[in-house]
């Protein structure tokens, strides 16, 4: 399976974007805090396990804490309100826990995103690359792409970007920063 780093990215940023949601959910004592909770573990913990990220752990063991009150023999309170205790105290744990580990990815894409602009506006005022509206936006990308990793004074900064992330995310990102109009021959 291949692992994109943008993806992850994108993935973990929009979990934690869902987060104040649930945090509300709790505030307010919504009957489905704790499900959308339990929910939400699960989605995080599948996105870090398919990266084969260990934080997967940190999060599975964040949702044994809300499952132990279910073990326990002691009566004192429902199990319910006892769960919720359990979630409502770890929640600030919990994303902590997924933020660290997005932050050595999401910095590994924003410096791969700088480079990436860089050699977009070098390419494009060379003119040595024209956006042709007849081809695809991607064969514009793949000759981007060629342009950089073939000439010699773009070579050290592809290599920088292929030290950061796999060549499949690198041409997303060109494709996501690009802009057709910056390649349009004027006359």
């Amino acid at each position: 399976m291949f692992r994109s780093t943008l993806q992850l990215t994108r993935q973990l940023s929009d979990a934690l974007l869902q987060f104040p949601a649930l945090v509300r959910a709790f505030e307010r004592k919504t009957p489905q805090a704790l499900p959308q909770l339990l929910a939400w573990i699960d989605a995080t913990e599948q996105t870090l396990s398919g990266h084969r990220l260990v934080a997967a752990a940190d999060v599975a063991g964040f949702k044994s804490r809300v499952l132990a009150p279910m073990f326990d023999d002691e009566k004192r309170g429902t199990l319910r309100r006892r769960q919720l205790t359990a979630a409502a105290l770890l929640l600030h744990d919990l994303q902590q826990s997924v933020q660290l580990a997005l932050q050595p990815h999401a910095a590994k894409v924003e410096q791969a995103r700088g480079i990436a602009r860089q050699l977009l506006q070098i390419v494009a005022q060379s003119g040595a690359v024209q956006w042709d509206p007849e081809a695809s936006y991607e064969d514009m990308i793949d000759r981007i792409w060629l342009l950089c990793t073939s000439h010699d004074q773009l070579k050290p900064l592809a290599a920088q970007l292929k030290m950061l992330l796999p060549t499949h995310d690198i041409r997303l990102l060109l494709a996501e920063e690009a802009d057709p109009a910056d390649f349009v021959q004027a006359g």
